[in-house]
């Protein structure tokens, strides 16, 4: 089976962590028989931090998609952003090729409703990373990426520390941002500062201290995550945060708004709490459970029975893949 993995999100030479978890997926797929081609528009590095920087890169992949698409042939093409599809969808490939979408970002939020709305006719199946009201379309499907249980693994908390030269009388909270290219405000930075100091006045943990993440080696990420006590996401808007199962994974609680798939992800996993709203107050209240929680934690296993790893997505996916070839 050949299939064109059409993204807006993978490792360069300048940011090699970039997209990482698409090529992780992809890289998964190869086993069993799918032979992937790249097929990457990287706006990513031009004008960063500017809005609209790339927008002239993505213009110029419609084209060198169609040129591409004439030159080679596929069995079926698969978009991993909704830039992607776009480029797909302007492209005109949707015509001559069977096709899916990962639709990356929340299909009910309004400006990312309007794009769900109008690539919805153009591709054979769409995949969601949340549970959504559209699950109810007919060709709209539920799979989240999957996480590599091979490298996400416990760890020894104080070794890890130590690895990172951090004070071993300290509790360390993480906070992650996987792009270093632009200011991403929607990861809300001051609401998990703010958490913190309510932490320590309200609740009294004066030993707690964030460890902040972002832009760091691959091989370094499961030290940084074994090195903390939780994993405080803050977000105002996730698809399938990949920091959630990530730090699952490694043993490592989480606390997370409600956002994306993390409340179905962390279910019926003990030690792991999503806010009820997006108050400071609200998040403080859940890390300060976690602190206090004296149980071992063991949400990898659960996680793992939930059919998060890598391997059981990659082999949903090449089933979704067959079906899409027999319609």
């Amino acid at each position: 089976m050949k299939v064109l993995q059409v993204t807006t999100n993978y490792p360069t030479k300048l940011n090699p962590i970039y997209g990482i978890f698409m090529k992780e997926q992809v890289d998964s797929l190869t086993p069993l028989g799918v032979e992937n081609t790249i097929f990457f528009s990287n706006g990513s590095e031009r004008n960063p931090g500017k809005k609209g920087g790339g927008a002239l890169v993505h213009l110029k992949s419609v084209f060198k998609l169609q040129w591409h698409l004439l030159r080679h042939h596929y069995d079926l093409i698969h978009c991993h952003s909704n830039v992607s599809g776009l480029i797909f969808a302007l492209s005109g490939g949707w015509i001559f090729h069977k096709s899916i979408l990962s639709f990356q970002n929340d299909p009910e939020q309004y400006q990312d409703a309007k794009v769900f709305k109008w690539l919805y006719p153009l591709f054979n199946k769409i995949i969601v990373k949340k549970p959504t009201k559209y699950l109810k379309w007919k060709k709209v499907c539920y799979l989240p990426n999957g996480c590599n249980t091979d490298f996400f693994v416990p760890m020894d908390r104080e070794a890890c520390k130590k690895q990172l030269r951090l004070d071993s009388a300290k509790e360390y909270v993480l906070y992650v941002d996987s792009n270093t290219s632009r200011k991403r405000t929607q990861k809300r930075k001051d609401r998990f500062d703010e958490t913190l100091q309510i932490v320590k006045e309200k609740y009294g943990h004066q030993n707690v201290e964030e460890l902040v993440m972002i832009g760091v080696g691959r091989d370094m990420v499961p030290i940084y995550m074994n090195a903390c006590r939780l994993h405080l996401m803050t977000s105002d808007q996730e698809g399938s945060p990949n920091s959630i199962k990530e730090s699952i994974m490694c043993n490592v609680p989480t606390v997370s708004t409600d956002v994306g798939n993390v409340r179905e992800m962390t279910s019926d996993i003990a030690g792991c709490y999503v806010s009820d709203d997006f108050s400071s107050e609200e998040l403080a209240f859940c890390v300060d459970r976690v602190l206090k929680d004296i149980i071992p934690f063991n949400g990898r296993d659960s996680l793992i029975k939930k059919g998060y790893g890598i391997h059981d997505v990659a082999n949903k996916l090449v089933c979704l893949y067959n079906d899409v070839l027999r319609l």
